[in-house]
């Protein structure tokens, strides 16, 4: 009797692993739509800019706007179920500005991106399996 509580037990305890295994791979994403994204890492490298700086939305409407060192950025882009990501053609202002290297770096890397994945509050940019960006939520 004993043996058949301790199975019960175990089953009971992997049923709630792996449930909440299954619960945990969404539910704390931030949706790509509505939230605000802000670079923290390129090129395998960190990224420490202002908080008014290099920061993005998506909208409903297939529409993204931002700004990077100092320049507003705006465009198209769709999404797939399966993730898959891809940008129009760009628009924006074009000042000169510090950091301006690294928001040319970036736009060539949002022109770029064919897959996004989202890790909790990360959003990663990836062009044909390679990590490119990662961008927080604020």
């Amino acid at each position: 009797m004993k043996n058949v509580i301790s199975i019960l037990i175990a089953a009971v305890v992997l049923l709630l692993a792996v449930g909440c295994c299954a619960c945990r791979k969404g539910k704390n994403n931030k949706p790509l739509v509505g939230t605000e994204w802000q670079l923290a890492r390129m090129m395998g490298t960190d990224i420490a800019v202002a908080d008014d700086q290099f920061v993005f939305q998506f909208s409903e409407d297939g529409r993204f706007s931002g700004v990077g060192a100092c320049n507003r950025m705006m465009g198209d882009y769709s999404v797939t179920e399966k993730r898959a990501i891809s940008f129009g053609e760009l628009a924006g202002t074009r000042m000169m500005c510090p950091n301006i290297n690294l928001e040319t770096q970036l736009i060539k890397i949002i022109s770029q991106a064919t897959h996004y994945e989202i890790d909790g509050d990360m959003l990663l940019l990836l062009s044909n399996g390679e990590l490119q960006a990662v961008f927080k939520a604020k």
